[in-house]
């Protein structure tokens, strides 16, 4: 009976810790997906369970404020995005695309670097955190490079565009700004290549 009890009780402990692993934070190296998807929001420290698969997390405060280039791909017809603009755009998401890549390559070296150390049955902590100190760092710059080429595309849209996006992203339209465009420019302006603006 004792040993049933047991049993039961190391079963239910193994359970509980594998339930906690799949719900920890953030680990170095985990804001940047295998698929080349960059989260700028730092993960959310909750222990709630997650929501159904296909459930749409609600976008964080940066990511809420710009617009992915697929997102603008998608309706530019309904955006009246013209040839000067659709170029503009190509060039940046191109820079900001080839830029990325590279770094990603440099970031999964420094993962890989971190897996070696953490390999070991007796792990150094001092090392551990020099190698998880330089995946960090590579993250963070693949982070900026595409947090930079967001910007550079918002940069190149209207007010109006903006704001079309926003309903078109968020279902409704979006008073984060009170409908007006922080970019400084007007509806009737012509959009920039952002070299031009240097």
């Amino acid at each position: 009976m004792s040993s049933r009890l047991l049993l039961s009780a190391f079963l239910l402990l193994l359970a509980a810790s594998a339930c906690s692993r799949s719900r920890s934070g953030a680990l170095p190296g985990d804001s940047v997906a295998d698929d080349g998807g960059v989260g700028l929001s730092p993960p959310r420290m909750s222990t709630a369970l997650r929501e159904a698969p296909g459930a749409r997390e609600p976008l964080g405060a940066i990511e809420s404020r710009l617009f992915p280039p697929e997102l603008v791909m998608d309706h530019q017809g309904e955006l009246g995005i013209d040839t000067a603009q659709r170029d503009a755009i190509l060039r940046e998401v191109q820079k900001g695309q080839t830029d990325v890549l590279r770094l990603q390559w440099d970031l999964q070296g420094e993962k890989e670097k971190l897996v070696k150390v953490l390999d070991g049955e007796h792990v150094d902590e001092r090392a551990s955190a020099d190698a998880a100190s330089r995946v960090m760092e590579r993250e963070n710059r693949v982070k900026a490079s595409h947090l930079a080429m967001l910007v550079r595309v918002k940069n190149l849209l209207t007010g109006s565009q903006q704001r079309k996006l926003r309903e078109l992203r968020d279902g409704a339209p979006s008073p984060a700004d009170g409908g007006a465009s922080n970019t400084g420019k007007t509806d009737a302006e012509p959009a920039k290549d952002a070299s031009d603006r240097k």
